[in-house]
């Protein structure tokens, strides 16, 4: 990162004071090889310049082969810039080599995850504090640190504490050591000292915290977490104990405990001689109004132990957090202290003193604040985007912290629970969590699945934003999102099983008796009847219409091979209008079903033409057979039209679809000649038009196959859109 300060007396202008200590941090290899320089709009924000004028110092400093620029992807230190004599100009670049991809901006080298941001922290900052302990006081590194932690660090956090959060404490109340795990096994010895066996812990909430508590054999309550925090009135009463919350940020639902409920909980500690853990995790990172005193700051009967962390606001690599106690409890911890070792590094703790000293911590915070915020706003705009706006994926608890709780809207309904009546639910859930979290890990982003807030059929998920560079975010959350849908189109059962699409229109599934017949059809021929009647199937779409007010999707019904059945809104792939007006673009792809008349998913056939869909930016594929004849869509079947006359692939060839059915009818019932044969590779050029069919898609018009352009207002082709319509 920049450490730059404008010289208002110098006589330079601004951009050359910029090209200036840029180029000098280069040469020096201060800024080293390869190392990716703030945007535009960030250094200008940083150095507190305009845009233009930082644009001219980069321009210049490319000019002469210090710097390099890489579409979509940012300015870079060149290759040998620390070197090189300035009239020497720029070295040549060498191809692809910068481990880009020139189309999305992502990173290609897998040893670079997405998620990295140099920018959202202050290194340079942090070196030169590193470095004063380094030289200024090596002796303090060679002795061993303090058991509670280093007073220069303790003393910076204390006063911190009080002018940020209104944390009222001296540095002996605080406890600091590598993450809160750590601090918990502490404070969990200290309570069993004063005689505390119990916790009460929120649910939903931080589940490492439960663990620790049980694995060292506290009793334990899980209280239910409301809109205003967590239910005090159902703590216990008459009972010592101890209640580990989250008031400013509850995690994962984000609630905020007002004003009048931190009273409440203070007046339930105090009358009942119990411990109020307040974990004031990200509370510096709240993006609206201003951040919400602690807890423990109008706690005036010692009740509350605060705990912190500065894993997020500096780097992850960083683990240090520390505890705050009550005075009365700081001699318990004292007794004990010196029967554990520290395991936070001297040097980094010392280091943090320095540069919490020096302001820069502040200084970081603030412009972590505002780049977070930014992130955060161009994340949710691009969930609303590509989320469907909201019907497939919904964002919540997004007013602070540095991820967003993703929500994902499957509503998924058990039919039928299989025929040894065992419902395999829970399971299903964790296999299709387990799909997602692989699906955002191969496009680089980490995201994790939080089962406590899964309800009505809905899928909860923590998005981790902060990382992610803020001009690769729109192209982060598209990739997430199109993995998300993939997996959850590809099914949800893990057992074989066979499934049909029905679409709602106004809320009515549409051919409801013709999907349940296919559905039929492809049970018996693995020797299982249907688990569940129409009616019954009918009345289970209705009560789900009611339950959510959904008025247009398309509804997934599975049933696998134990009888277990279940349905849910699956990812919509309609097309707009303009593409029912001009046509969509389609290519070719060799392969073929295993079973064309089953509706059984195919995951290797279905994971190979979603590549060839997005690699070659298609509506859809073609596929192409052994003997290089056309037969159906990936998820479509397809129609050509030649001199007034319809050609179809025969019905043994391919799926037989309920919209492909009901065309034939309306081309029947028109007296169109029909003709059932596979049209052959080599014959695409001879036909007048072509079209697509299927639940999603109807009837849409082809306008190119492999570069092969068709009518799109042919009148036949019209004429069915027409008709399929008003059936």
């Amino acid at each position: 990162m920049i450490s730059f300060e404008i010289k208002h007396n110098s006589g330079k202008s601004l951009y050359v004071q910029l090209y200036e200590y840029l180029r000098q941090e280069i040469s020096n290899g201060r800024i080293e090889t390869g190392e990716r320089l703030p945007s535009l709009r960030s250094m200008a924000s940083a150095v507190g310049m305009s845009v233009t004028t930082v644009k001219q110092a980069y321009e210049q400093l490319m000019a002469e082969g210090y710097l390099v620029s890489r579409p979509q992807s940012g300015y870079y230190a060149a290759q040998g810039a620390a070197v090189k004599d300035v009239h020497r100009g720029l070295r040549e670049q060498d191809g692809n080599e910068d481990g880009y991809d020139s189309d999305s901006g992502m990173q290609k080298d897998d040893d670079v995850p997405l998620s990295f941001d140099p920018e959202s922290f202050d290194f340079v900052k942090w070196k030169k504090c590193m470095s004063a302990v380094l030289n200024e006081t090596p002796e303090l590194l060679l002795s061993e640190g303090d058991r509670q932690g280093e007073p220069a660090l303790r003393k910076e956090i204390a006063g911190y504490l009080y002018k940020s959060r209104g944390v009222i404490c001296s540095q002996e109340q605080v406890i600091i050591s590598a993450g809160t795990q750590q601090l918990i096994n502490h404070l969990g010895r200290i309570l069993r000292m004063m005689d505390i066996m119990h916790v009460s812990v929120e649910d939903p909430g931080y589940m490492p915290v439960r663990s620790i508590f049980r694995d060292l054999g506290f009793s334990m309550s899980c209280i239910p977490v409301k809109d205003n925090g967590i239910l005090i009135e159902r703590l216990p009463v008459n009972l010592r104990t101890a209640v580990y919350v989250c008031p400013q940020n509850q995690f994962p639902t984000g609630a905020v405990m007002p004003i009048s409920r931190r009273h409440e909980i203070l007046d339930w500690a105090e009358a009942n001689d119990s411990i109020i853990i307040e974990d004031d995790y990200n509370s510096e990172l709240r993006y609206t109004g201003m951040p919400i005193p602690a807890l423990q700051g109008i706690d005036r009967c010692g009740r509350v132990v605060y705990l912190g962390s500065f894993t997020s606001t500096l780097f992850p690599a960083i683990r240090i957090s520390y505890m705050v106690l009550p005075e009365r409890m700081v001699g318990l911890y004292e007794s004990i202290k010196n029967n554990y070792d520290q395991t936070c590094s001297k040097t980094e703790q010392l280091t943090l003193a320095e540069f919490m000293r020096r302001g820069f911590y502040n200084t970081n915070l603030r412009r972590v604040r505002k780049l977070y915020s930014d992130k955060l706003q161009e994340a949710l705009g691009a969930i609303r985007e590509y989320g469907s706006e909201g019907s497939f994926l919904a964002a919540e608890n997004t007013q602070s912290g540095i991820n967003i709780i993703l929500r994902l809207n499957t509503h998924t309904r058990v039919i039928s629970y299989g025929k040894n009546g065992y419902t395999r639910t829970g399971e299903i859930r964790r296999e299709m969590a387990d799909r997602l979290v692989k699906a955002a890990a191969d496009a680089g982003i980490k995201v994790r699945s939080i089962d406590q807030l899964d309800r009505d059929g809905q899928m909860y998920l923590v998005f981790y934003y902060n990382q992610i560079p803020l001009e690769s975010i729109r192209n982060a959350v598209r990739t997430m999102v199109e993995g998300f849908k993939s997996a959850v189109t590809k099914g949800s059962l893990s057992l074989p099983s066979v499934y049909e699409v029905i679409r709602l229109t106004g809320g009515k599934p549409q051919f409801l008796k013709e999907h349940y017949e296919r559905l039929e059809k492809s049970l018996a021929s693995m020797g299982m009847p249907v688990p569940f009647t129409c009616e019954y199937l009918a009345d289970r779409i209705d009560d789900l219409v009611a339950e959510i007010g959904i008025e247009d999707h398309n509804v997934k019904v599975e049933v696998d091979v134990g009888g277990h059945s279940i349905m849910y809104l699956n990812p919509t792939h309609y097309p707009s209008e303009k593409m029912y007006e001009t046509g969509v673009r389609t290519g070719l792809f060799r392969g073929e079903r295993k079973n064309p008349n089953i509706k059984m998913m195919d995951h290797d056939l279905r994971d190979a033409t979603d590549k060839a869909i997005r690699a070659g930016g298609l509506y859809e594929v073609l596929l192409v057979n052994r003997d290089g004849r056309i037969t159906e869509g990936s998820r479509s079947n397809v129609f050509f039209i030649r001199d007034g006359e319809v050609y179809t692939a025969p019905s043994d060839e391919v799926l037989l679809g309920v919209t492909r059915t009901m065309i034939i009818r309306i081309i029947e019932k028109a007296g169109i000649p029909i003709h059932y044969c596979s049209v052959k590779k080599d014959e695409l050029g001879s036909f007048d038009a072509a079209f697509i069919s299927g639940t999603s898609p109807k009837v849409l018009p082809i306008a190119c196959i492999d570069g092969i352009t068709y009518d799109v207002n042919d009148p036949l082709l019209r004429y069915i859109m027409e008709k399929y319509d008003k059936l």
